[in-house]
């Protein structure tokens, strides 16, 4: 029996998840190489150019990571809202959650997360990606959320951002985020 619940006493916050994708590790372990590489050839640049060309170079390779890095994030556009909405479909029952969509360059991340998360005798917390990237297909990850199952509030969501919506956001945001991320890399 553990105190504080599940956490031992000496640590009373619980841990904090990973937030860093693998992805966004490996760009910037690259250029972080550059950078060590770069530090090793400094002592071969002789008297005052030596001072510009690390600030030159560094600045460089943060302006390349930050850039790099971006194209990987999910965190073009970020919204959430707290709600009081229905459930599942066909069901009157109404939970009260928090909903967020954090739109990327490579698609929409929607989070579904109860208050409290223990509603219905069901554990409320989603997170849900649907990709609009090339090779990829929006309207296939929406139907297979539809087969899934998902909470109304990620289906309504997540049709906004469908190609037949009248809204038009789908082809607005995908559109502006392939131009961007060509422009990046």
């Amino acid at each position: 029996m553990t105190f504080y619940n599940g956490v031992f006493p000496f640590y009373p916050h619980e841990r904090r998840k990973w937030v860093f994708s693998v992805d966004i590790i490996i760009v910037i372990i690259v250029f972080l190489v550059f950078a060590l590489a770069f530090f090793l050839i400094i002592p071969g640049i002789r008297g005052k150019a030596r001072l510009s060309w690390v600030c030159r170079v560094i600045l460089s390779l943060f302006i390349g990571v930050v850039t790099v890095v971006v194209n990987f994030t999910a965190d073009w556009e970020v919204g959430s809202v707290n709600a009081v909405t229905t459930y599942k479909s066909f069901s009157n029952s109404m939970v009260n959650a928090d909903i967020g969509v954090h739109v990327g360059l490579d698609g929409v991340n929607i989070t579904l997360k109860g208050n409290p998360i223990h509603q219905m005798n069901e554990t409320i917390d989603y997170n849900e990606q649907f990709l609009w990237s090339f090779g990829s297909n929006f309207n296939e990850y929406y139907n297979d959320g539809l087969q899934k199952g998902l909470p109304n509030p990620i289906l309504y969501v997540a049709e906004k951002f469908t190609q037949n919506d009248p809204c038009g956001i789908f082809s607005q945001y995908r559109i502006s985020s392939h131009y961007a991320s060509a422009c990046m890399w």
